[in-house]
Formats: structure tokens, C-alpha cells, sequence
């Protein structure tokens, strides 16, 4: 990762963002051809920052891409963000901390494959959930049925 070429990339789209807000600024106190004169030029420069904020994200995603390595964290692995979001907290081996925030979809859909795969995971390495982890309900048969007062199965 090249830290002086993502510095480069994000100074030249603040100082175009930065010329675009001056502009019009100066647009907005200016009359006449003066205005359109500055207006024009702080058009310019929008379109400048847009271009170079694309050019600043797509570096950002390749030099971040690949995956990043972590651990659940032992302390509080999962929690409500703003009472929208379930946020999934890690810690890189460096003491880094990564977050990632799910809709309850995308967490439910995450839960269930986590619980999959655990189960498979713990079946191929020799099953020590299952002394952990009872069936529930342990027997359908193991248990009485209630009945009525006819005598038949609620």
C-alpha cells in the first residue's frame, strides 16, 4: 500500500472541491457577467471533483481490497447500532477494530449460515457441540401428550 499515492489522490479532490465551493461563493456575491463568469468556473471544478473522487475511491479499493483477517471480539462480538442495524465486531490481530453493520435481514441470513456451518464444522472435527448443545425437544415420544376431556390429543 502506498500511502503517499492515496494522499496525492485525496489532496488533488479536496482542493478541487475546495476551488468549487470558493467559486461559488464568489458567484453567489457577483452580478452580471462577473457571475456567469464565476458560475461557470465553479461548474468546472464540480465536474473536476466528481472525476477525482471517483479516481480517490477506486484507489481506495484496490489498495484495501483482499480480505482482512480478525477475530470476534470476546467482549461484546455482536450489538444493536441505532436501532436499525445489528453491528458484527472483530479485532485484527494488530488491536485493530472492524465493525460491519447488517439490516436484521442480512443478519438472520448470516446467523443461520454461521450456526451451518458450525454444526459441520464441529460434525468433521469430532462433534463436541452436540454434548453441549441437547435437541430440542430432546424425544417427541419421551414425552407425555396432554388431553382433553374426550380423551384425545390437544
Amino acid at each position: 500500500m502506498d500511502p503517499d499515492h492515496l494522499f496525492n489522490v485525496a489532496a488533488e479532490f479536496a482542493q478541487a472541491t475546495g476551488n468549487a465551493e470558493r467559486f461559488h461563493a464568489r458567484a453567489a456575491s457577483a452580478t452580471g457577467a462577473d457571475r456567469a463568469a464565476l458560475t461557470k468556473k465553479a461548474t468546472e471544478w464540480q465536474a473536476i471533483a466528481v472525476r477525482r473522487r471517483k479516481h480517490l475511491r477506486a484507489s481506495l479499493r484496490e489498495e484495501l481490497r483482499g480480505p482482512v483477517l480478525a477475530e470476534p471480539d470476546t467482549e461484546l462480538p455482536a450489538a444493536l447500532w441505532q436501532r436499525r442495524h445489528v453491528e458484527i465486531r472483530a479485532c485484527t490481530p494488530d488491536g485493530s477494530r472492524i465493525r460491519v453493520r447488517c439490516t436484521p435481514a442480512q443478519a438472520v441470513a448470516l446467523g443461520t449460515a454461521l450456526i451451518g456451518f458450525a454444526a459441520l464444522a464441529d460434525q468433521l472435527g469430532g462433534g463436541v457441540l452436540g454434548d453441549i448443545l441437547t435437541t430440542f425437544p430432546p424425544h417427541l415420544s419421551a414425552q407425555p401428550q396432554a388431553s382433553g376431556q374426550d380423551g384425545k390429543p390437544l
